[in-house]
């Protein structure tokens, strides 16, 4: 059994390994900042999607402790949220690229 707020290892299969959900989450937005060209919609979406992968292999106790803390760090990971995320970030894009030309 792991400590309140932390999760097993998401990148090892160590048993018994764990890291705090917080500190995944923090990892996760700092690894999805290059790239983004300071676009907050582009951002999100590229966390969101990392969180939503490790998010597929996790057991059902991690997945709640997980889901909290990413409603804390603001990424609410429900289906709506997901596909509101999904719009914005291609509307950005479109935008991007309709001032390039």
């Amino acid at each position: 059994m792991t400590k309140p707020g932390f999760i097993q290892h998401p990148w090892t299969n160590q048993r018994g390994d764990s890291l705090c959900a917080d500190s995944v989450i923090q990892r996760i937005e700092n690894d999805a900042m290059p790239g983004c060209g300071l676009y907050y919609e582009i951002y999100h979406y590229r966390v969101l999607c990392q969180l939503l992968q490790l998010l597929e292999n996790m057991n059902a106790a991690d997945r709640i402790i997980f889901t909290h803390a990413a409603d804390r760090h603001g990424f609410s990971l429900d289906e709506a949220s997901i596909q509101d995320s999904r719009q914005s970030c291609l509307e950005t894009l479109a935008d991007i690229r309709h001032g390039e030309q």
